[in-house]
């Protein structure tokens, strides 16, 4: 309906700078926390997507903006019911002044409010689409992070790594550690590895089973893996669940395994006299 697209575009400015105002007067947190200029900036580009999808009828630039704004503020904490009551708000904006404008024109004033309640369910759901799925990519990426950093294999003496595990160990975590330690093992060019369990509270039976896994490609490498820090309920657990330790060497703590490692390179440790 072009009468209602043209006095939407002939009064934008107006509009922006009333919508602006009153975000202001209600103290929406997002729209407070942004600077005068960047708020109405703001305002000004969803208007015109508005603008843009009063004219086609359809919901396709407005939802464009709000899914980029979703992934530009997920990681900031803004929260989605304040970016959408600023925008509701606005849109209030161009319904009292459409009330006034066309209070003779019943047909103008549901033609904007029937693209509206459509615009802004499209927008509405978009913008949550894409926020949420930016925290998913965030909590992933941190998760990561905190995996890499939870899975540090650290070079113990020349020809020996130390694997320490710490907290929980589950069958994914497991899974990871494998190719970070051969990976080490082939760069550090080691011969003995020792794989310290003494920080785990309990090793399931799917992650007793990649752990053995780890072990059994050290061998691989032509490196001797040796498992310390296992205490009885681990031991228990273990024997339990069928997982096989084979031949792999086992001690109580890593002092006695690194005394093994050491002895396994022809070294000792000795006082000094």
């Amino acid at each position: 309906m072009q009468r209602v697209i043209d006095a939407f575009w002939e009064r934008i400015e107006d509009n922006v700078t009333e919508s602006c105002a009153r975000v202001e007067a209600a103290e929406v947190p997002f729209y407070r926390s942004l600077p005068a200029e960047v708020r109405r900036g703001a305002f000004k580009r969803a208007f015109e997507a508005m603008g843009h999808d009063l004219a086609a009828e359809a919901a396709q630039a407005f939802p464009t903006l709000l899914a980029v704004i979703g992934e530009q503020r997920s990681g900031l904490g803004v929260r989605i019911v304040d970016i959408l009551r600023g925008m509701a708000m606005g849109f209030d904006v161009v319904t009292e002044d459409f009330a006034t404008l066309f209070a003779d024109d019943l047909e103008a004033r549901l033609h904007w409010e029937r693209i509206r309640a459509r615009v802004s369910y499209m927008g509405a759901a978009t913008l949550a689409d894409a926020y949420l799925g930016a925290r998913e990519k965030l909590v992933r990426a941190q998760a990561e992070e905190i995996l890499q950093l939870s899975a540090r294999v650290l070079p113990l003496y020349p020809g020996i790594l130390v694997l320490p595990l710490v907290g929980a160990l589950d069958a994914a975590r497991a899974a990871h550690l494998t190719p970070l330690l051969l990976q080490a093992v082939v760069e550090n060019q080691s011969r003995v590895v020792l794989l310290d369990v003494t920080g785990l509270p309990s090793v399931g039976a799917e992650a007793a089973e990649h752990l053995m896994g780890a072990a059994r490609g050290v061998e691989l490498l032509g490196a001797t893996p040796i498992l310390v820090g296992v205490r009885p309920h681990m031991a228990r657990t273990m024997v339990e669940a069928g997982v096989d330790l084979g031949r792999l060497r086992s001690r109580a703590d890593l002092a006695s395994g690194l005394r093994d490692a050491l002895d396994a390179l022809g070294l000792a440790i000795a006082r000094k006299r």
